[in-house]
């Protein structure tokens, strides 16, 4: 009967699912269970292997599924598990083969199948992830009388029977487990600066000098590629700005030359004796590296011209600040564009047929809702191969060449997800340790799926706007129960797209104590040694929120669910107000971080980077949020307030949303697994800025009293 309703009485995609279904595919990883939409697993040196078994039910009417017995049906796995891809004789990298593997009916001791409803459920060998990359897994069935293993044997697939998807599981490397910090850098703003009232970009040689400065672990680099200008039909010029944007790109495999020394300014000789340059660089020029060393500057220009030259010392200043990130215990990723290039780009000529096109086949001008894209060219991307198979090799050149670490996929969220897939696993063939980081900024339906290691969290409206803690609360649980389990999600308050958070927080400050007389009484009679100027006092709200903002993102995660990694733009250390709109010749204001209040707040960052190895409940502890509809709390629910416990340790996280009125609450830990006798101030962003009134909790009979300051954020370990 198994053999009629498979494989007779209905054509692939046309079975009656009242008569035959299949489906419920999981995956079980080390104890976590996930759908097929994405599956979420860690290796690494101290975790080298995923354990995992998949479950699929079949349901067939016309069959007493209490009757069946093992062996009646044959079903089997099929995942490309570990299997990232390869080169094929074309030099196309194509995805692995995979490997198919038993699955048994779940059965009693007696041998009678254990149902799910009417549902038969099978489950697979275990098998093991042992190495990062995407990965699939699906099901098939057979009820002919032919061996597993002949060739002629005939199986059904899981999306044949009824409406299923494959599985897709994520193996991200382990570090990453442990939330680390990113800050986002502009190099073009990175030691820029006006000469005779022209712009003159930052370098990577500037940012190099800078990178120990960096209070965070991962540094993400915007575009650094050769932009484009103009139009190739038209010949205008389309730039945005007065500088362009860099996601306007002209040459995938070329760096901006103003991100480069210039020749008559580089040390070439150092750079070579430094190992910075390598033989492959000098392919075609008909020298070596050490003769490369011994030439003059009109002998070095003679060889292959000024270009070539200035390619040549920005890939070793590329490769000098990885190496020194590296040092430092840092990482460099890059932003990976795929979507566009600029409208100048030579492929417009040499492959018209990867663009998008209008009527007269030039590229179309690209919009979104009220924004026009004029100074790009966008690539038809979905099912061209041969497109794909040219942007797959941009990262993997650029890891390859100069040591990067890996990438953030610009608006990952629509592009097809199986040439995701191959993105993650061709950047981990370069770089099993590499970090494919996917912008998501979309509704959360649409990030759901993205086969990144990490993603976007959309943290930054609610950080400007929210003054009650309740909104936050129930976004971040959404979060939790939407997103694949172990997702890693990236919060920030600012970046490259917004306007600077501390800008918007000093006028809005400002606005409150003009109405608000409590407010401006408590501001102006706070003693503050770092900012006598009480005119001054919204620029010291918005730098305490500042950092209020940046506490939250880097322990609101939920170990096991949604963990977050929190994230820095260039200037958010010392409270920049100057957008860094990278299309126009703007300067930013690093010097104002020697300045107080603002060098506080420099230095409060400094010591949140030094300290936040050693609070580990905040990468791998659970979340336990102190609601104030409940007893104790801030009945205006002004008060955010969670720990992060593991079984050893906790950590509370109190901070007051309230930039007016002082709060008290008294909370209870009865649900942590020990005894708290007694708290211990971790991080108080009062005393980071010399401020008083910061006032140690109380133990009372019904718990802990703690009194919060207006804007003020306290991490304290319940001990």
């Amino acid at each position: 009967m198994f053999f009629e309703q498979l494989h007779r009485t209905y054509a692939p995609h046309h079975f009656d699912n009242w008569m035959v279904w299949a489906g419920e595919l999981c995956i079980q990883i080390d104890g976590a269970h996930f759908p097929p939409s994405l599956a979420r697993a860690f290796v690494g040196t101290s975790y080298p292997q995923a354990r995992a078994k998949v479950r699929v039910e079949l349901f067939v009417a016309a069959l007493p599924s209490a009757q069946v017995r093992q062996g009646d049906v044959d079903v089997r796995l099929w995942t490309d598990a570990d299997q990232r891809g390869a080169f094929d004789q074309e030099s196309k990298f194509q995805p692995g083969l995979g490997r198919h593997l038993p699955m048994r009916l779940v059965c009693d001791p007696q041998g009678a199948p254990l149902l799910s409803g009417q549902n038969l459920v099978f489950a697979s060998v275990e098998f093991a992830f042992s190495t990062t990359g995407a990965f699939n897994y699906t099901v098939q069935f057979s009820a002919d009388e032919r061996e597993i293993g002949d060739s002629q044997k005939e199986w059904v697939g899981l999306s044949q029977l009824a409406r299923n998807q494959d599985g897709v599981v994520v193996v991200s490397p382990q570090w990453l487990s442990h939330c680390p910090s990113l800050m986002e850098v502009c190099v073009r703003k990175v030691g820029a600066r006006l000469e005779e009232g022209r712009f003159r970009s930052g370098r990577f040689a500037h940012l190099t000098a800078q990178l120990d400065e960096l209070p965070v672990e991962i540094i993400y680099l915007l575009p650094f590629f050769k932009p484009g200008f103009s139009d190739l039909y038209t010949g205008t010029d389309v730039r945005k700005g007065i500088l362009g944007s860099p996601y306007a790109v002209a040459d995938f495999f070329q760096l901006d030359p103003d991100l480069v020394t210039p020749p008559e300014e580089a040390d070439l000789g150092a750079l070579v004796r430094e190992g910075l340059v390598r033989e492959s660089d000098l392919e075609g020029w008909e020298i070596s590296p050490p003769e490369l060393e011994r030439l003059k500057l009109p002998q070095a220009l003679a060889l292959r011209g000024r270009e070539a030259l200035v390619q040549l010392i920005g890939k070793a200043e590329l490769r000098q600040l990885t190496r020194r990130a590296h040092r430092l215990g840092k990482r460099v990723i890059f932003d990976l564009v795929l979507m566009q290039t600029s409208r100048d780009n030579p492929l417009i000529h040499q492959h018209p047929e990867w663009y998008v096109c209008d009527e007269q086949g030039r590229p179309a001008i690209h919009h979104i809702a009220w924004l026009v894209y004029s100074d790009v060219a966008l690539f038809d991307l979905v099912f061209n191969q041969d497109l794909q198979e040219y942007l797959l090799e941009v990262a993997p050149y650029w890891i390859e060449q100069c040591g990067l670490d890996g990438v953030r996929i610009d608006a990952s969220q629509t592009v097809d997800r199986p040439f995701l897939k191959k993105i993650k696993n061709r950047i981990a063939t370069a770089q099993p340790e590499a970090l494919v980081l996917g912008e998501t900024l979309c509704a959360l339906d649409q990030a759901l799926d993205v086969p990144t290691d990490a993603i976007y969290a959309l943290l930054v409206d609610f950080h400007r706007d929210v003054e009650h803690a309740l909104p936050l609360i129930r976004f971040l649980e959404e979060m939790y129960a939407r997103f694949a389990a172990r997702t890693l999600a990236l919060a920030y308050f600012e970046n490259h797209d917004s306007p600077r958070a501390t800008q918007v927080w000093r006028e809005k400050f400002a606005r409150r104590l003009q109405e608000d007389p409590q407010a401006a009484r408590y501001w102006r009679e706070l003693p503050c040694p770092v900012q006598p100027e009480i005119g001054q006092r919204p620029l010291l709200m918005a730098l305490l929120k500042n950092l209020q903002a940046s506490l939250i993102n880097l322990s609101t995660g939920l170990a096991g669910r949604s963990n977050l990694l929190y994230g820095l733009e260039w200037g958010s250390p010392w409270g920049e107000e100057m957008r860094t709109d990278f299309e126009n010749p703007t300067l930013l204001q690093p010097h104002l971080g020697q300045q107080q209040p603002r060098a506080s707040l420099v230095r409060a960052y400094q010591l949140l980077h030094q300290h936040r190895s050693a609070w580990e409940e905040f990468s791998t502890g659970l979340v336990y949020y102190l609601r104030n509809e409940f007893a104790g709390g801030d009945p205006e629910d002004r008060i955010l307030a969670y720990t992060r416990y593991t079984d050893q340790g906790a950590l509370l996280a109190l901070h007051n949303l309230d930039c007016s009125r002082p709060r008290t609450v008294t909370y209870t830990f009865e649900y942590l697994l020990f005894a708290v006798e007694k708290t211990i101030a971790l991080f108080d962003t009062y005393a980071a800025f010399q401020l008083p009134h910061t006032v140690p909790p109380v133990r009372e009979p019904q718990g802990f009293t703690f009194h919060i300051q207006p804007l003020q954020s306290l991490i304290l370990r319940l001990n």
